[in-house]
């Protein structure tokens, strides 16, 4: 299991402490409720790219909201809150946080 967190916590260059807020496994993006995994996917990966699924609170996308490069997770065009200069998330690997 992977640990998504977002890329930016407290100022700019800070070390990043937060508590992840999704997590990865076999293909899936949950969110985190109480230190663990959702029961729900929110997206599922398909190669380096992130769909959002039915249980998405916006519901299923054909296209891209997010796509995996290397240990970030950058925004698509697709996204509403597109940025092409920067990512999003840091994926990292790691124990359960509670």
């Amino acid at each position: 299991m992977q640990y998504i967190h977002q890329s930016h916590y407290g100022h700019a260059g800070g070390l990043h402490t937060a508590k992840p807020i999704m997590a990865i496994d076999k293909g899936h993006v949950y969110n985190m409720v109480n230190g663990r995994p959702d029961t729900k996917a929110l997206y599922q990966v398909k190669g380096n790219k992130l769909y959002a699924t039915s249980l998405h609170p916006d519901g299923a996308s054909n296209h891209a909201m997010f796509e995996i490069k290397g240990d970030k997770i950058h925004t698509t065009i697709n996204h509403p809150a597109h940025n092409p200069a920067s990512h999003t998330f840091v994926i990292k690997p790691g124990e359960m946080y509670t």
